[in-house]
């Protein structure tokens, strides 16, 4: 009877299974590989759906939505098993903040209109119920100054005016003896609580252009504004501990926050803006929670409340750091970082032209990305409080028209694209590790 040929009495069949067993290991190495670069990805967005969901209420100042998130991401770093500084991930501060959490309605000449789709109301507005005349000015009124002219000889106390132009820096505000102001929009209203540290007397409401008739004659607005003077947040706050020089620290940093809530039903989800920066913060502080990724310093990571409302929790943090801000080697602030077709976008670079450089050629290297780009100097993120005290500081954002939602209901989770995800974190962690060599 033959017997079955073995590894050790044929030496054909010995090379073929040496073989068999180095391909298969070779295929497990490059599967195991696919799955740490898919699962940073994975876990982002799992990430991102949950900051988004509905039990957040849009991580905002009505129904607790920014204290959930807080919790949420408190629960992350313990699982990730990272440290916090003063036995606590929470830095706890107070703000004033102005929300709408109740009945939200408005209706021109008997039409219903949405809320966040068809309007937004300023965030300074106080509470309204009740029907008001329409007062349509001429074109020509597209200026705050050719606003204050027009209104001198008007009783417009139970009026509502509307006007089309440019009222950025008046928009919110008191504009004596005028009950509202409608400002007509080409697209989609965006919303703002960065003038929500206050209550106005004048309401100001953003509507569609193309769902406002030039016929109308009055409108219905019902608004049920609560203004705390003291809301209680919180930035939540954890580190790795460097290996070699764990007095030295690069920062991670990212505000969690949106803009909550508009009214009872209106949620802004925020995914973009910027649960997409916070879902790259966590996904880093896992990766540099493994041993096999300890740096050389400590990396600090940093999520920040209050930010929509005008960079309160980077404010509050840069006034009262945890460590010295003197041992931050490099921060590096996300907002935004959902997109990428067309690169990445640094502010600041132009200030520091050496570590924009640095950027710039480690991802020539890598080819991570699409392009880098430079901006100069700008306060429109949480690296400026840093920036102020001396801290090098950058502000990254993605850029790409495949996620065009901002301040809107629609920068939802659906479909989201993470279209440079892979590239910015490798590109983030190569220049972590050059970083600790300079």
């Amino acid at each position: 009877m033959r017997g079955n040929p073995t590894k050790n009495s044929n030496p054909i069949f010995a090379l073929n299974y040496l073989f068999k067993k180095l391909c298969l290991t070779f295929l497990a190495v490059l599967l195991i590989s696919g799955l740490g670069i898919s699962q940073d990805i994975e876990y982002a967005r799992k990430t991102l759906n949950k900051l988004t969901s509905k039990s957040f209420h849009g991580r905002g100042y009505v129904k607790n939505g920014d204290g959930k998130a807080a919790q949420f991401i408190e629960k992350q770093f313990s699982r990730h098993g990272l440290l916090a500084f003063d036995n606590s991930f929470f830095q706890q501060y107070d703000f004033s903040v102005n929300t709408f959490p109740g009945k939200l309605k408005l209706s021109i000449d008997g039409v219903q209109f949405t809320p966040g789709e068809d309007f937004v109301i300023s965030s300074s507005a106080p509470s309204v119920d009740g029907t008001f005349d329409l007062f349509i000015s001429p074109d020509t009124i597209n200026s705050a100054e050719a606003l204050a002219v027009f209104i001198e000889d008007k009783d417009l106390s139970n009026s509502f005016l509307v006007v089309q132009g440019d009222f950025k820096k008046l928009y919110g505000k008191t504009i004596p003896g005028i009950k509202g102001i409608i400002l007509l929009t080409e697209k989609t209203p965006f919303w703002h609580v960065s003038n929500s540290g206050q209550v106005n007397s004048t309401i100001w409401l953003k509507i569609k252009k193309d769902h406002f008739s030039s016929n109308a004659s009055s409108i219905s607005l019902k608004a049920e504004n609560i203004f705390f003077s003291n809301y209680l947040t919180q930035n939540v706050i954890a580190f790795v501990k460097g290996e070699k020089q764990p007095e030295r620290f690069v920062v991670f940093s990212a505000h969690y926050d949106h803009l909550g809530m508009m009214g009872n039903k209106t949620i802004y989800p925020g995914a973009n803006d910027n649960g997409s920066g916070t879902a790259m913060l966590l996904d880093l502080a896992r990766h540099y929670s493994l041993p096999e990724n300890q740096s050389d310093y400590s990396i600090a990571f940093m999520a920040f409340s209050g930010e929509e409302r005008g960079l309160m929790g980077s404010t509050f943090y840069a006034e009262h750091p945890l460590f010295p801000l003197s041992q931050i080697k490099l921060l590096v602030n996300l907002d935004m970082v959902g997109t990428g077709s067309e690169g990445i976008t640094i502010v600041n670079a132009k200030v520091f032209p050496d570590l924009f450089e640095q950027f710039k050629k480690l991802n020539e290297k890598g080819q991570y990305l699409k392009e880098v780009k430079e901006r100069g100097e700008s306060c429109n993120s949480d690296h400026c409080p840093f920036y102020d005290k001396g801290v090098q500081s950058v502000f990254i954002y993605t850029r790409g028209k495949e996620h065009m939602h901002y301040h809107t209901p629609f920068d939802n989770a659906d479909n989201f694209p993470f279209t440079a995800y892979d590239g910015l974190f490798k590109l983030l962690t190569n220049v972590v590790e050059e970083t600790e060599n300079q």
